[in-house]
């Protein structure tokens, strides 16, 4: 019996195996699978309004310092200065994907069953958006005169004035104490919009997940069925922030990490151009030019509502 046993698993040369033969059918699944992670959030979330102009201007405008108002019966009244609107300027940025796919990759057959054309189209549409949602966070202004690009001021720029933001020293912790901080001044510079978001990279949002942890805390029950370790809404004097997660923050390269509070409905996307499909660019060649374009900026309203801070540690 043991010899039969091992006759049968014996191998030999004559027996004829699956590996190295080049004339079997590949085992292909029809699915491609995107290895980069989308971030839209501002892109799809804030209000949109419409541009004119490719210098797009948001007017503001103050109240008198609150005081007392009282006159003597039967005075003349004393009259106070006024005030005109001020201008909140930003530029109108073009921002595009073009791409090119010869006649021929389309012809041929692939695993996906798609055209690759219209593949490529699919994926041109999230990298807009990926590009998009870039600079409305951390684009910086260029004026596009004398033949230069023109840059809209992102999020953090546009907001980032004297008494809203700061930078900390290199390498602060962040921490309950400092986001308390930023909510006050919130509250003391804004009109009483206070900031209702807290946008954060993956770093300090893991190390605010800690605010409100407990040290030595045993759960006994044998039925948990879930361990709560996050913070999603985190409440303060001034009001309740929601707390994102938020790629673009911070990225590689960066040293520091930043905390940016804002009231995301007094910030609007201004389109002068949603985005499309350009398809009539001209061909010269045995390829289809295709772009996805679009032109817009963003609007920052209450300016002083908004706080932005960076210099924290982020490991």
């Amino acid at each position: 019996m043991i010899k039969i046993l091992n006759w049968l698993f014996l191998v030999t040369d004559e027996e004829l195996r699956t590996y190295g033969d080049v004339s079997r059918k590949e085992d292909v699944l029809g699915l491609v699978e995107i290895l980069t992670a989308k971030e839209t959030y501002f892109l799809n979330n804030l209000g949109k309004t419409a541009a004119k102009d490719m210098v797009h201007i948001t007017l503001t405008d103050s109240l008198r310092t609150a005081a007392s108002a009282a006159v003597a019966e039967g005075g003349d009244y004393t009259m106070g200065a006024k005030t005109t609107p001020s201008r909140l300027t930003n530029v109108i940025q073009i921002i595009a994907i073009p791409f090119a796919v010869t006649r021929s990759q389309q012809q041929i057959q692939k695993h996906t069953g798609e055209n690759e054309l219209s593949r490529q189209t699919t994926k041109a549409l999230m990298d807009w958006g990926n590009a998009a949602e870039f600079d409305l966070v951390r684009s910086t202004w260029a004026s596009g005169v004398s033949g230069t690009t023109p840059k809209m001021s992102g999020i953090l720029e546009a907001i980032s004035l004297a008494q809203t933001y700061s930078a900390q020293t290199s390498g602060t912790a962040w921490s309950a104490t400092i986001l308390s901080a930023m909510m006050q001044d919130s509250y003391d510079d804004s009109n009483g919009d206070v900031a209702t978001d807290i946008f954060l990279g993956s770093y300090l949002r893991n190390v605010m997940d800690t605010f409100t942890q407990k040290n030595q805390t045993t759960v006994y029950s044998d039925d948990v069925a879930k361990i709560r370790n996050a913070t999603t809404t985190y409440s303060t004097s001034f009001g309740d922030l929601v707390v994102h997660n938020h790629r673009y923050l911070n990225q590689s390269g960066d040293t520091t990490g930043r905390a940016l509070v804002l009231r995301p409905d007094k910030l609007k996307i201004a389109y002068l151009e949603r985005p499309f499909i350009d398809n009539g660019l001209a061909r010269s060649g045995d390829y289809d030019k295709r772009a996805v374009v679009g032109k817009l900026t963003i609007e920052i309203r209450n300016q002083t509502g908004h706080v932005f801070q960076d210099g924290f540690n982020i490991g």
